[in-house]
């Protein structure tokens, strides 16, 4: 597993709101647990410094 941070989003591209740490077995899981959470609408998933993607 590796540690992934979900950065909720004021708006595409915005200000960081609220930051959560999850752990996934790759990019997918990790975009898959953050547009799943009722907590982010708009969020940034990094892992290791590294964007690895966007919920919008």
């Amino acid at each position: 597993m590796k540690h992934y941070r979900v950065n909720k989003l004021t708006k595409p591209g915005g200000q960081v709101v609220k930051k959560k740490d999850i752990l996934a077995n790759n990019e997918q899981q990790a975009l898959a647990t953050a547009e799943q959470d009722d907590d982010c609408p708009v969020c940034d998933v990094w892992q290791g410094g590294k964007k690895v993607g966007s919920i919008t």
